[in-house]
């Protein structure tokens, strides 16, 4: 299995490979290629995302396809395939009167998928997606982080939706965990490093550090874009630990290496289109 933007949801991966959209079930070993997408602009200019997410009420999987389209005026379309037999491409309509860059995909809990999201003031936002109903909203966040979060990501902290911020880790050690409770308000956080663990953070490269998700035993993983090394970070226990990553190759050229949390869910699913 090759290609990018490597998903992991319940036992199925999602990946792009040359431009197609692959679904891989690695228990039945089964590999499909979804259809393309029909964009309504067929600009050159898009920057294309895919999320994948789960509806645990009618228990359907379901893609998410954005496209923001670099045109006389930046416009948007968003689409979504059932994984099913004979399935195909929807347009769904959001009325977005900003459109924003949606980046790494963050979990899929209950049936909605929460991502973080540029736009064109430069400023991060937060949206969710719901599974079921199709349907975008966006995400109120804290001010101190939709004004000030540079780094920030989603994650699954105790089965609810958290933002990890940790735009500062590099230069004082600090972070923020701020989780979105069930009654919509944000608790919050506040770690600081211990002084034999600042080391792993120092240095210019903590600024490029993406938050690729939590470990079954919580752990926040953090990870350069290509990465020789991933970072654990215990919330609870507030501890940060370096696993390297060996990969035989020369000294010049350094391999893509495409970083996934997977969970404790196999598929016995059987992959058709």
């Amino acid at each position: 299995m090759g290609g990018y933007l490597t998903v992991s949801l319940r036992g199925l991966f999602l990946y792009v490979v040359c431009r197609k959209t692959c679904i891989y079930n690695p228990a039945t070993r089964q590999s499909i290629t979804l259809p393309a997408v029909i964009f309504a602009q067929q600009k050159p200019k898009k920057s294309v995302n895919y999320f994948f997410g789960h509806d645990p009420v009618h228990d359907q999987y379901k893609i998410v396809c954005s496209a923001v389209i670099d045109g006389e005026k930046i416009t948007s379309e968003y689409w979504v395939f059932v994984l099913e037999p004979r399935g195909f491409w929807k347009r769904i309509e959001y009325d977005d009167q900003q459109p924003h860059f949606p980046r790494r995909q963050g979990p899929c809990i209950n049936g909605v998928i929460y991502y973080t999201a540029a736009t064109l003031t430069c400023r991060r936002k937060f949206y969710c997606f719901d599974v079921r109903s199709e349907k975008f909203s966006k995400i109120q966040a804290p001010h101190e982080v939709s004004q000030f979060g540079k780094s920030v990501g989603f994650i699954n902290h105790g089965g609810k939706p958290a933002l990890f911020h940790y735009t500062h880790i590099g230069r004082t050690g600090e972070s923020e965990l701020w989780v979105l409770e069930d009654g919509g308000e944000w608790s919050r956080k506040s770690l600081v490093l211990k002084p034999c663990h600042r080391h792993l953070v120092d240095g210019r490269n903590f600024m490029k550090l993406i938050v690729h998700g939590t470990a079954q035993n919580n752990e926040v993983i953090l990870a350069l874009p290509s990465p020789c090394y991933l970072l654990y970070y215990d919330l609870i226990n507030n501890d940060l630990r370096k696993v390297n990553i060996n990969i035989e190759t020369t000294q010049d050229q350094w391999p893509d290496v495409c970083v996934t949390v997977m969970d404790k869910c196999e598929s016995i699913m059987q992959l058709e289109t």
